[in-house]
């Protein structure tokens, strides 16, 4: 999934139950009640999209995200916009270690690959392939180190974006299970092309959970709104992001 004009995030809210904060530093991640998100998705606020799904799973010290998005707009009964997203991540010692993604945007395919290695992280991808850093972080956002981070792995396009995140301070974060208490940081995209989205807002609550995102698009507003229960996404069938 991406940061720009048409990478659809989440404004929603987290259930009030903290998440698992796993104990192994390996796992140094606060997880969803169950290792499990899913949202509905809207445009201009009731306008409704499609979802957003992960689910979270444990292989020995590894931790493996995989990720489902469906979109679509339809005008007078008739197919608009459509958009398919899925992405697979393996965490390890608090660093990507693999990630796999493949992506339909409205007919444009775009597909990653990437791994750990000696000398950093090798992707290769839509983007071209070459050398990330080692501790490169993807705009996935349910990591919060990604609010302290310089640089971004797009999972859209394969590209390295130059970001510079601003703390906007505690907030109180409206969500259909009540208000919460969330901190609210901008990812300001300093190297996007123009036309494609350059600010990006994000919530956690304290204790690291990522509760809510929000952009414009085209002067509209896209959110998403957190399932209740989580629905997770359907197993992803191996090499499923390979073009």
């Amino acid at each position: 999934m991406t940061i720009h004009r048409r990478h659809l995030m989440l404004a929603g809210p987290l259930l009030l139950g903290l998440g698992t904060l796993l104990p192994r530093a390996a796992w140094a991640f606060t997880l969803p009640p169950g290792d499990a998100l899913s949202f509905s998705v809207f445009r201009k606020q009731d306008s409704p999209m499609g979802s957003h799904r992960m689910r979270f799973m444990r292989d020995g010290d590894r931790l493996i995200m995989e990720k489902a998005i469906d979109l679509e707009v339809t005008l007078a009964f008739v197919t608009a916009y459509r958009y398919r997203h899925r992405n697979r991540e393996v965490w390890q010692d608090g660093r990507l270690v693999e990630i796999e993604t493949k992506t339909n945007d409205d007919g444009d395919d775009y597909w990653l690959r990437g791994s750990a290695g000696p000398d950093g992280f090798q992707v290769d991808g839509s983007g071209g392939r070459y050398m990330a850093p080692a501790d490169i972080i993807p705009t996935s956002y349910w990591n919060h180190a990604t609010t302290g981070a310089s640089q971004l792995l797009d999972t859209q396009r394969g590209l390295i974006m130059d970001v510079r995140m601003e703390d906007r301070g505690a907030e109180t974060l409206e969500t259909q299970a009540g208000p919460i208490q969330a901190r609210h940081h901008t990812i300001n995209i300093l190297s996007n092309p123009p036309g494609k989205t350059d600010q990006i807002d994000l919530w956690y609550d304290d204790n690291g959970q990522w509760v809510g995102l929000a952009f414009q698009a085209k002067g509209q507003k896209i959110s998403y709104v957190m399932d209740s229960p989580a629905i997770p996404p359907e197993p992803a069938p191996q090499s499923a992001a390979r073009p």
